[in-house]
């Protein structure tokens, strides 16, 4: 694993039960996954908790045989709490390291974000990672961070951001109504495509990776 992958699982999964009451699911058959089978060319390590008062998050950790290495944590507001989707995406291929951290509103106005915007202030002059033209990037909250550079400062930053986030939910309220436009945003992500899109269903083919969004990476009740 490499060391900012290593880094950024210590310093933001592992420190999640400090923040918030968590409960790890039991493994499934997403748990471990390779492509191709016979002879890998990537595996895919998958681990699932349940937030309290919260909803979910999802880990997916990537290794490839060509030296790419990734890290993708979901967090999907599922109990209708009024915080935004949180997807946090840490790649490091050789000297190439960047992090993104992706707030999605989803539709929903009322959002506690304040600590949210707070992190953005302290991460905002880090060099920006240029990206292709995609229709989610217009739907990201303007304090999302999307960032390359050195390896300690992404670092912090995934750690910062993901501790702002899980602290603000004590403060939140939940809204029935968000779950409605939760469930519209994951429709988009999955019919109009996502950072992950052909990965998943390279892996699972397109009525698997369906599944997938749907039960792993942003659940519902």
């Amino acid at each position: 694993m490499s060391t900012m992958i290593k880094a950024i699982k210590q310093g933001t999964v592992l420190g999640v039960s400090e923040f918030i009451s968590c409960e790890k699911l039991p493994a499934d058959r997403y748990s471990e996954m390779k492509y191709p089978k016979l002879i890998p060319l990537m595996r895919f390590h998958v681990d699932r908790y349940k937030l309290e008062g919260f909803g979910h998050l999802m880990v997916m950790h990537t290794e490839t045989k060509m030296g790419m290495e990734l890290i993708t944590m979901s967090f999907m507001p599922s109990e209708c709490v009024n915080l935004p989707y949180l997807l946090v995406d840490a790649m490091s291929m050789k000297k190439k390291k960047c992090v993104f951290v992706e707030y999605y509103g989803c539709g929903n106005d009322d959002l506690n974000d304040g600590k949210l915007k707070e992190v953005y202030e302290k991460f905002s002059s880090l060099p920006d990672y240029t990206e292709k033209e995609n229709w989610y990037i217009r739907e990201r909250r303007p304090y999302s961070l999307i960032k390359q550079g050195e390896e300690d400062e992404l670092v912090d930053m995934a750690a910062q951001s993901v501790k702002a986030y899980l602290l603000s939910v004590k403060d939140c309220h939940v809204d029935k109504s968000y779950a409605d436009k939760l469930k519209v945003f994951r429709d988009r992500m999955i019919n109009e495509g996502n950072p992950s899109s052909a990965t998943l269903k390279m892996l699972l083919k397109e009525d698997g990776a369906k599944a997938f969004m749907e039960n792993v990476i942003m659940p519902l009740k």
